[in-house]
This record gives C-alpha cells, sequence and structure tokens, in this order.
C-alpha cells in the first residue's frame, strides 16, 4: 500500500482544524472526559490528533450535529487568525486569508453528515469515541488528497458495513492473515472474475481499488501517527481494532471476498455445527443430582427422609418401595461433545489465481471460529496429487501460527487428485473419532479442480460432505456432497 502525498497547499488544513460540530460544550464533553481520550489516543499510537478533532469524535458518539456554513466559517477565521501576528490579522480584515480553507471545512461537514457513525460499536464511550476520531481525521485526510466528500463517505460507509459487526474472534483471525502481497502474486490478479463475483464491471472495479487504496493509506497514517514503542503492550480497543480491519478491507480487495464466502457458509444451517452438552451418570463423577429409583439394587442410594419414613409409617414406606417411588442419589459429570470436521485444502499452483487462496481461507477460518468457540474439534490437510500431514486444531492460538505460513508460494503443487484426498480424509476420521470424544463427523473439500470422481457415497458410510468448489465446477463432486446432505456450492 503506497503512501499518499499531500499537498503544501493543504499543510494548515491537515495541520490546524476547526472542530464542525455542535454543541461547542456539552454534557458528553463533561461525561467523556478528554483528558482519558487523550491518554488513550496517545497509548495506541494515535497521540498526533489535535484537541478539536478529539472534541468532533465525543461530540459524535451521541448523534452530535454538524455545524452549518455560516458557523464553519466563523470558527475557522477564529483558528487561523489566533496563529497570526497583529500585521497580519491587520491584512487579512481585508484579503480574508483566514477563511481561505473554510470551502474544505464545509465538504469536510458534509461528508460527516453522511457517516454512518452508528456502525461503530465499542464497549465504551471512550472506545467509541477513538473510532469516530479516527473516521474523521481520515476523511479529512483524503479531502486534502482530492478525494470527493460524496466518494469518502460512500466508501467509509462500505467499510463500516463490513467490518461492524465483527467479533473479537473473527477480527484475531484476520488480523492473523499475511499480507497481500504475499496472499496473491501480482501476475496472477483477475479483475474480470474479481468483478464477476461482485456484480459490477471491471472499470468500476478498478476505480473502487484506486479509491479505497488512497483512502486505505490515509487511514493507516492516522493509527500510525507518531507511535512510540513502550515497554507494556497496549491493548486496543474492539472498535480501533475494527477500523483497523477496515482499513485492510479498503486496501486488499481479496478481503472482501474473504467475508463474504465465510458469511455465506454460515448461512447454510447444514454447515453448523451440532455441540452436544449433556451429564451422563459416573462413578467418578463430581457432581450429585436426584433422580427417581430403577431398581431395588439402588436401594442404599436411598435419601435418608425414605428411611425415616419407614419407621414413622411402615406400610407406606412398603408402598412407595414396591411403586419405585423413591428419590435416589447419583454421581454424574459432564460431558461435552463436539462435533468432529476435517478440512482437505487443496494447495495445487492454480490456488494461486485471483482470490482462490482467499476464499480457502474464508472457509478455514469459518470452521476455526467454531473451534475457538469450543463447539467443534477441527482436522485439516492440504492435497495436491499427494495428501500432506494432518494438522490438528486443539486451540485457535497454534492454527494462528499456521495461517500465517499460508503465502501463495506454499500453494505449488502439481496436479489435484481429489480421489485421492476424499478416500484420505475418510480414513483419517476413522482413525480420529476412534481415539477422540467426538461424533457426528463431516468432511470438508475445498478445491478448484475439475476433474471426475469415482468415490462412492457408500464408502463416506455416514460421513456428510461438505464441497466448496472455488470459480469453478465439478458436478460429480457436488452431486456426491448432495446425496450425502452437505452443502455444495460452486464456482465461489
Amino acid at each position: 500500500m503506497d503512501r499518499v502525498f499531500i499537498e503544501r497547499k493543504f499543510r494548515r488544513f491537515i495541520r490546524y482544524h476547526t472542530h464542525v460540530t455542535y454543541p461547542e460544550t456539552s454534557e458528553r464533553r463533561q461525561q467523556i472526559n478528554t483528558l482519558e481520550v487523550i491518554k488513550k489516543l496517545d497509548s495506541i499510537g494515535m497521540g498526533h490528533i489535535d484537541v478539536p478533532i478529539i472534541w468532533d469524535g465525543v461530540h459524535l458518539v451521541d448523534e452530535g450535529k454538524v455545524a452549518g456554513k455560516n458557523e464553519i466559517e466563523r470558527r475557522v477565521a477564529a483558528t487561523y487568525r489566533s496563529r497570526m501576528w497583529k500585521l497580519t490579522q491587520f491584512l487579512d480584515d481585508m484579503l480574508f486569508m483566514s477563511i481561505r480553507d473554510a470551502p474544505l471545512y464545509q465538504d469536510l461537514a458534509n461528508c460527516l453528515r453522511e457517516v454512518e457513525f452508528d456502525l461503530i460499536k465499542g464497549r465504551t464511550d471512550i472506545d467509541r469515541a477513538i473510532a469516530n476520531i479516527a473516521v474523521i481525521a481520515t476523511a479529512k485526510r483524503s479531502l486534502a488528497v482530492g478525494i470527493p466528500s460524496d466518494v469518502i463517505t460512500k466508501q467509509i460507509n462500505w467499510a463500516l458495513r463490513e467490518v461492524g459487526n465483527l467479533e473479537a474472534d473473527e477480527i484475531e483471525l484476520l488480523e492473523c492473515l499475511p499480507d497481500e502481497q504475499h496472499l496473491k502474486p501480482t501476475d496472477q490478479i483477475d479483475h474480470d472474475q474479481m468483478a464477476d463475483d461482485r456484480g459490477i464491471s471491471s472499470i468500476r472495479l478498478v476505480e473502487n481499488i484506486e479509491t479505497r487504496g488512497r483512502i486505505a493509506s490515509l487511514f493507516t497514517d492516522c493509527f500510525g501517527g507518531k507511535k512510540r514503542e513502550t515497554s507494556q503492550k497496549e491493548l486496543q480497543p474492539l472498535s480501533i481494532r475494527r477500523l483497523d480491519v477496515a482499513s485492510r478491507f479498503l486496501a486488499e480487495p481479496s478481503m472482501e471476498a474473504l467475508l463474504r464466502i465465510s458469511r455465506i457458509a454460515n448461512e447454510y444451517v447444514a454447515f453448523q455445527p451440532r455441540y452436544e452438552k449433556k451429564m451422563i451418570p459416573a462413578a467418578d463423577g463430581d457432581q450429585t443430582r436426584m433422580r427417581m429409583m430403577e431398581s431395588f439394587s439402588e436401594l442404599p442410594r436411598l435419601a435418608p427422609a425414605a428411611w425415616a419414613l419407614k419407621v414413622a409409617a411402615p406400610k407406606y414406606f412398603r408402598y412407595r418401595l414396591a411403586t419405585k417411588s423413591f428419590m435416589v442419589r447419583e454421581k454424574i459429570k459432564r460431558s461435552d461433545k463436539k462435533q468432529f470436521f476435517y478440512a482437505m485444502l487443496d494447495r495445487s499452483k492454480s490456488m494461486q489465481k485471483g482470490e482462490r487462496i482467499y476464499k480457502l481461507m474464508a472457509i478455514l477460518m469459518n470452521r476455526l471460529r467454531a473451534v475457538g468457540r469450543r463447539e467443534a474439534i477441527l482436522g485439516y490437510s492440504f492435497f495436491d496429487s499427494v495428501v500432506h500431514e494432518e494438522i490438528m486444531v486443539n486451540d485457535v492460538a497454534d492454527a494462528k501460527e499456521e495461517i500465517r505460513k499460508l503465502h501463495y508460494e506454499f500453494f505449488i503443487g502439481d496436479d489435484t487428485d481429489i480421489n485421492l484426498a476424499l478416500r484420505e480424509g475418510i480414513k483419517r476420521i476413522r482413525k480420529v473419532v476412534a481415539e477422540i470424544e467426538a461424533d457426528r463427523p463431516e468432511l470438508i473439500i475445498v478445491t478448484d479442480g475439475d476433474h471426475g470422481i469415482n468415490v462412492t457415497e457408500k464408502e463416506l458410510k455416514g460421513i456428510i460432505l461438505h464441497v466448496f468448489v472455488v470459480e469453478e465446477q465439478n458436478e460429480d463432486l457436488i452431486n456426491l456432497a448432495k446425496k450425502t446432505g452437505g452443502v455444495a456450492l460452486a464456482e465461489l
């Protein structure tokens, strides 16, 4: 991502800031301690932000209003004149130099009126204020490089919609993805396929990529700024981490494809992990429950009140004993049966084309989220003409390290043997299920291969098959998945 050059004539507009929101003093300004916001900004590398921008960010936490044209001109003149010498102020009375940047601030106000700040979600008001500040600073810098205000609003709102509902576990996985240059070689970019995926023309796609790239660079500048290294690592608020991911969405068009495929997969009920929690009887259980007796051999486990009844009312005691209507104590323990997924992922060289690696990563990350929520167990292997080593994911932290290794140079396989991958996947599932406490095994295959399939439904023997064919068609594979009741998607 190239840094964007800002012309010298915009230096005052960038260097100084006149706040453009109402009111100048507000209850929110008293509730949200500006000093606390400044300390937080400094700790996360945004200490270069001007205080008036901080005021704007605080005002917009609760739908603050943007000032009108006359008010903005008055504020700009006051801001600039406060920095002038007496003689310069005298000249300004005749030349109106102090309001030279007023049209830029009016454009900024128009831009902020349309930004959907309510999409920014934060744990606290301070977190939301900081996220607002980052958006305002980016919009201001974007105007300074000549991007029209309506275009800025459109692209920022698009990015906010994309990341607004991201949860913490999704953000953690997205943050560990390698950079675009490592995931997609520049000579393999397919603009026609990307345009078809998004339902727009290639010309429009290229324009969006160029504009978003410029805005993304300014987002990055805003976060980086004059960041100082500290001895203690500061954990950024989730709202800011979302915006950091948003800047990457703007810079890397293929991130949009990754999130889109992951969300499509979530829409299918058959692809949802089924997690079973129950309590089972166990002699070594750490909990006790009461239940109705089932046989006379359970007499030693009768509650003490039952034996008291034997003394007080022997006939009634014998009646209840004959009808087995006494409660007995039983030791139990918790049994969490997780669903087991095994993924076979294509690593042939053809996967380097277009956005295929991103789409493969989307399916992998979708299942990793289920592991992170402790709803599933995941194993996966890569395959080409052979099936490579098995990777079992017990902790998402381990999987993050594996994700960081998935550069496009990793995808250099000769050919794609889907039949071998299916049979080896079935074999590995049978082996793992026998060793771990999991049930309802499901096999996932992600490939761009269109080879014929000779694996039969009978070979799967109750294993559900999910198929994701990336940017290609494979009727045999799709039909096999449908027969097992799995998800079958082609031309992803």
